[in-house]
């Protein structure tokens, strides 16, 4: 075994102290990163709060463009709608008119002399007896806004307008269904009767008539029982003209409506 010399432990301590030295000379900095001030987190919050508030402003701005973009298209279609309805009601309106005057002077044409002359006009007054004008309005448009939930695009003026016309376009719908089973299960069946139905065609293709214009089954009871019903058709037609007269008024306040709200 070899002598050992006290030099020798010194510098064994002195190489284990050298390699502590550098293993500390390697640690990682990470260790010894600052905390963030207040300052610095608020800041980040800030921003974050900013991005999110400002990415909701921007859907909501786009989502509003949308909506109102869908609004000029639903109101451009609504004021074409109107305006074919208000066309078609002043013609029912006329058309009303003078079905009650015709079956005003019914009475007196089948009472009256009979010859060719006045025997056309009782046959054209028939006609209007037992022929009907309805209101087809068009509401297309309406019941897509409606059944979407568009109704909110437009002003509440406005939505309280549509809604009354479209009630008031159901009522007048059920009235012309009471004169119409009226007109097929009683009236017709009457005249059907006592006048040529070949006649009132050629009068309906506005054509000269080229068949008999006979008056059959003309007693005083049948003609009694054809005065009647017309005067019941007379009634229904005028609580019909009422409710046209208000869908009118509807209709133009609702166009004036749509042209001042959407400019068109």
């Amino acid at each position: 075994m070899g002598e050992e010399h006290p030099g020798d432990g010194n510098k064994l301590i002195q190489s284990e102290q050298i390699q502590q030295e550098n293993m500390e000379v390697h640690h990682h900095p990470d260790l010894h990163h600052k905390r963030k001030r207040w300052k610095e987190y608020f800041l980040e919050f800030l921003m974050i709060f900013l991005a999110v508030t400002l990415g909701f402003l921007a859907e909501s701005l786009r989502e509003h463009i949308s909506e109102k973009d869908r609004a000029e298209i639903f109101a451009h279609s609504l004021i074409e709608d109107f305006k074919a309805d208000t066309v078609t009601l002043h013609q029912l309106i006329f058309y009303t008119n003078e079905k009650i005057k015709k079956i005003d002077s019914l009475d007196y044409y089948v009472h009256t002399v009979r010859n060719r002359t006045n025997d056309s006009l009782l046959y054209s007054i028939i006609i209007y007896v037992i022929s009907t004008f309805q209101f087809d309005n068009i509401n297309g448009t309406y019941e897509q806004v409606k059944n979407s939930g568009s109704l909110r695009f437009f002003g509440q003026t406005l939505v309280n307008n549509l809604n009354k016309y479209d009630a008031t376009a159901q009522k007048l719908r059920l009235m012309e269904d009471w004169e119409n089973k009226f007109l097929y299960e009683k009236v017709i069946a009457q005249t059907q009767d006592m006048v040529n139905y070949k006649v009132i065609d050629d009068l309906r293709n506005l054509g000269q008539i080229h068949h008999e214009m006979y008056l059959r089954d003309f007693s005083s009871q049948s003609v009694d029982v054809l005065v009647n019903q017309a005067n019941v058709i007379k009634n229904l037609r005028a609580r019909q003209l009422i409710q046209q007269k208000i869908l009118l008024q509807k209709a133009e306040e609702i166009l004036t409506e749509l042209t001042r709200e959407f400019h068109s």
